[in-house]
């Protein structure tokens, strides 16, 4: 534990998705005000992609803890690998029924039910699908366009997320009536070197730090060998506030996150 040491009343670069951590720099931003729009004005499909560790996930906690909950049930599906009838099993489940029926069509009476009682309560049903990427059957795609057809003559019943990897978008360009029913898309992409910096001062800050921890050279190091990916971020700084601390650094610096790129790039560590 480093907390002692960098006078830290938390870890601040654990790879968990927080919505304590989000840090909404201008893309995240928009990313989330688009989703939230679709949610809020029941637009019916978004679809959120991003490269791996880029920040979705967080994301996603992110939007559910903006969204009261009394007015916005939400279903997470977190490993999409079902049979398209086990997505629906699953669906029912978490809305709120316990012994589900075998056939499909009383499953998808259930389904419709539920969302209607909901839109007659004054609540709107959001249904997250998070790694949408390993669905490999179409026909999952395809039950869940169906579920966008549950509709009153003025809206959608429910509003459904899309949330993966980029060749998610490969995957739902196939299926053209999917995507004509997708009303609001954003990508996100790596941080640039500010943004980076500023991502490493507010995890930094939130965790309690009111001192300066790391060096300018020590985070132009961890910006170029990140990418700017948050993920790969988070792993380098918590590595460098480990061995830092382990080495009773004042910062760390330069040397200390080279040698530590060192060691993950060479024989040092583990090759896969």
């Amino acid at each position: 534990m480093y907390l002692e040491h960098w006078e830290l009343k938390e870890k601040p670069f654990e790879n968990t998705p927080d919505p304590r951590f989000f840090f909404q720099s201008d893309q995240h931003r928009e990313a989330l005000m688009r989703i939230l729009y679709a949610i809020h004005e029941a637009k019916g499909a978004a679809l959120l992609t991003g490269e791996y560790g880029c920040g979705k996930t967080t994301l996603m906690r992110t939007v559910i803890n903006e969204i009261d909950p009394h007015l916005f049930p939400v279903v997470l599906l977190t490993n999409p690998r079902w049979s398209a009838e086990e997505l629906l099993r699953e669906i029912l489940y978490q809305l709120g029924t316990d012994e589900i029926p075998d056939r499909k069509n009383e499953i998808l009476h259930l389904i419709n039910d539920h969302l209607y009682k909901n839109v007659s309560a004054g609540k709107h049903t959001v249904l997250m699908v998070d790694e949408a990427q390993v669905i490999e059957d179409p026909m999952t795609f395809e039950e869940l366009r169906l579920l966008l057809n549950f509709q009153l003559n003025d809206r959608f019943m429910l509003s459904l997320l899309f949330a993966g990897q980029p060749e998610l978008r490969d995957r739902m360009r196939k299926l053209p009536q999917l995507v004509q029913r997708v009303a609001v898309k954003y990508h996100l992409v790596p941080l640039n070197l500010d943004e980076a910096i500023k991502y490493i001062d507010y995890r930094m800050a939130l965790a309690g730090s009111l001192k300066e921890c790391f060096t300018r050279e020590a985070l132009e190091d961890i910006f170029a060998y990140s990418g700017g990916t948050p993920r790969k971020i988070n792993n380098i700084c918590d590595l460098s506030l480990a061995v830092g601390a382990g080495n009773r650094l004042e910062m760390v610096d330069r040397d200390l996150v080279r040698s530590i790129i060192d060691s993950e790039t060479s024989g040092g560590a583990y090759e896969w």
